[in-house]
């Protein structure tokens, strides 16, 4: 046994299978404690989401109690006079009908369970009605405890939600009460005139939600990046924590939970069980390795010594053989893609011979055994030319799969076809035996196709006559170039002047707001056209197709049209031509007007887009910061915004921030508190939050990702 370890290449072999047991163990370990844990972990997630899940619908369920209080105001009998501007309807609430009313929203109050008041609240009339009385608004909220002004608040929020619930939260600073405010608008006119205000006691909410937790220690609930509502549960047990973030079936906003997970110390208690079985997989690994050694030493020495190599001399013998082997079988490969290049070279140099007229014809019939081609001299010939199919277009391998399947059915039916390519055309030889007929009928089929293809390609099929014999070939191609050479000379006369290039141009120019070479480019179209002399119908559908650009470009940017597509319509009719022109530049000079008067507006965007992209980092930064740094109002912030970029204020923030977070984690900055406070965050919860809203993925999964 120790007379093998003296050879250095048995030596070596035997580390080698000694490595990769080793390895092979250790992978092994590694993907069964991976595997096991990641179990567990995704058991628990699932367990901690469905709880979530039922919690966030009972949440819903308490919610929608509000919907059907709502909906029964809205249908009651003393609704329509309540809610009334008229004096007359107003004074036929009589003091039983307002008993009545107080008693019906004390029943509410209880029935919710969670509100410290229910009112509904008239603003036209400045009124409040509660289970106590008929007050003004800002009386009544001093009464619970809330700003007198809160009214304007409570109508900005409701603006655009007319038939849904909305959270609002009354609390200023850093206070800890988390009282918070439902809003339900009960009629559905833009301009509200009954809402229905519920007040949230949070001392009741906290027993509610308390009652059902049980593996979260934290909740909240979120609308519009604003925290509403936080409860933390003091006597949960300890553990990582996992934050889930369910959005409500129901409403606009979305609720946080973060939920207990239990520690990852499996590994270090089986430690002394690894052990124990990488000793005795140990003693296995040599004994296994020694047996295998012996079986491959012998044949691979043996194969070495008859390729010319000394087994002794070679470090790694396995690998010389290998290069010995390749070599051959690249020489191989080499030899035959050679042969077939050459193959091809000749058999492309045959068709063109016969295309040309210019093959030998003592030695055709040589050439046509030689490539299989099963050509005969009293055969009837027919070219066929595509022209128009670019080799690096997608339509090509859909015509090389159409040449294909029209090979296999013209064989079927006794003609051969041959393919072949001369100046940028795609060639078919079709032969048949006294087939005249058929070739005529495969012709027409042919047609068929190729007529429903040009209608979305630029493909064109051009067809020589039936000839006989070889030289039939380079009669009926030389019918095919004559065939060409027409239809080159007959295309600018059949079609108007508008190439793809100078719509493109047009279209990019105006998006620019370039006019000057918007009118140079129609200018240059109708020049070209007048110069082709083309004809009346022609050159109406040009003026169309950029009047509708026109058009389109206006409806897009949302400006001002003052045309209409019967005005086209109607000069058509009249058949004046010039008028159509001057009608296209008249509907111009008007965009450019419009797009004029509206640039300081779209200027200003700008800016703001640009302070928002200097100043994300910062945490302070909001609408009403950036209004004050402009010298306008809040509300003209949101909407300039918006039309700038397509987006709110708030998404576009967090969608910086996001990105940035990502480009911190990419470079390898893995503290989540430094990257979110370096993105503007003060609170990592809210980093997470954020983070899986347009990742998908919290940041730490987000890291490990990046490691892998």
């Amino acid at each position: 046994m120790l007379n093998y370890f003296k050879d250095r290449f048995f030596r070596n072999t035997f580390l080698i299978y000694m490595s990769v047991f080793a390895v092979l163990l250790l992978v092994l370990c590694l993907v069964f404690g991976y595997q096991e844990t990641a179990q567990r972990r995704e058991k628990e997630f699932k367990e901690a989401q469905a709880s979530a899940q039922l919690m966030a619908q009972s949440i819903d369920d308490r919610f929608s109690t509000i919907e059907m209080v709502a909906t029964y105001i809205d249908s009651a009998r003393w609704s329509p006079y309540l809610s009334s501007e008229s004096d007359i309807l107003n004074s036929k609430l009589d003091y039983f009908d307002r008993k009545e009313i107080h008693k019906e929203l004390g029943v509410f109050n209880d029935v919710l369970r969670i509100a410290r008041s229910t009112a509904i609240l008239l603003p036209r009339r400045d009124l409040a009605v509660d289970r106590v009385d008929f007050r003004r608004i800002n009386n009544y909220f001093r009464w619970v405890g809330l700003d007198p002004e809160f009214l304007g608040t409570i109508q900005e929020q409701l603006k655009d939600n007319y038939g849904s619930q909305v959270l609002l939260s009354p609390r200023s600073g850093e206070e800890d009460n988390w009282d918070f405010c439902i809003l339900r608008q009960i009629d559905y006119g833009t301009a509200s005139r009954m809402i229905l205000f519920v007040l949230v006691d949070a001392k009741q909410f906290d027993k509610f939600i308390g009652s059902n937790l049980v593996y979260s220690r934290k909740f909240q609930i979120c609308q519009d990046d604003q925290v509403i509502y936080a409860y933390e549960r003091e006597d949960a047990p300890e553990g990582d924590l996992l934050d889930i973030a369910i959005p409500s079936s129901l409403y606009q906003w979305s609720y946080l939970f973060s939920v207990r997970m239990s520690p990852n110390q499996e590994l270090f208690q089986n430690l002394s069980i690894v052990v124990l079985g990488l000793i005795l997989y140990a003693a296995a690994v040599v004994f296994l390795a020694y047996l295998l050694c012996r079986l491959t030493y012998r044949p691979v020495a043996v194969l070495m010594k008859r390729l010319g190599m000394n087994v002794r001399e070679q470090f790694w013998g396995l690998r010389e053989v290998e290069n010995v082997f390749v070599s051959m079988r690249n020489q191989k490969e080499g030899m035959e893609e050679l042969a077939n290049q050459y193959y091809r070279l000749g058999q492309d140099s045959f068709y063109a011979s016969l295309l040309n007229g210019t093959f030998d014809e003592e030695n055709v019939d040589e050439y046509v055994q030689k490539f299989h081609t099963e050509l005969k001299q009293d055969m009837s010939y027919q070219v066929m030319a595509f022209s128009g199919i670019r080799p690096d277009s997608g339509e090509y391998k859909e015509f090389a799969e159409y040449v294909l399947k029209l090979q296999v059915e013209c064989y079927r039916e006794g003609i051969i076809v041959l393919t072949s390519s001369m100046e940028g055309c795609m060639l078919l030889i079709m032969a048949a035996e006294g087939g005249e007929q058929k070739l005529a009928e495969q012709t027409e089929r042919v047609r068929k196709t190729a007529g429903e293809w040009s209608v979305a390609s630029e493909m064109r099929l051009f067809a020589g006559g039936v000839h006989e014999g070889f030289k039939g070939i380079h009669r009926s191609y030389q019918e095919v170039k004559e065939s060409m050479r027409g239809d080159r000379l007959e295309e600018n006369r059949s079609v108007y002047y508008y190439p793809f290039d100078m719509e493109l141009k047009l279209i990019k120019s105006l998006r620019g707001g370039s006019f000057a070479e918007v009118e140079q480019v129609i200018r240059e179209v109708k020049e070209e056209n007048c110069r082709r002399a083309i004809p009346a119908e022609m050159e109406y559908k040009v003026t169309g197709v950029i009047y509708e650009t026109l058009y389109r470009y206006a409806l897009e940017f949302e400006l001002e049209w003052k045309g209409s597509i019967s005005e086209c319509q109607r000069l058509i009719d009249a058949g004046d031509l010039e008028g159509l022109w001057s009608l296209v530049m008249l509907r111009l000079q008007e965009i450019e007007e419009a797009y004029h008067s509206r640039n300081r507006f779209v200027t200003v965007g700008g800016r703001l887009v640009r302070y928002v992209e200097e100043h994300f980092s910062s945490s302070s930064l909001s609408q009403q910061e950036i209004a004050d740094h402009f010298g306008i109002s809040r509300p003209m912030v949101s909407k300039i915004f918006k039309e700038t970029v397509n987006m709110n204020f708030v998404d576009y923030l967090q969608l910086l921030r996001v990105e940035a977070a990502k480009k911190y984690i990419d470079g390898g900055d893995y503290d989540m508190i430094r990257v979110a406070r370096q993105c503007g965050y003060e609170n990592e919860s809210t980093f997470r939050r954020v983070f899986v809203k347009y990742v998908g993925v919290t940041p730490q999964k987000y890291i490990n990702m990046k490691k892998m």
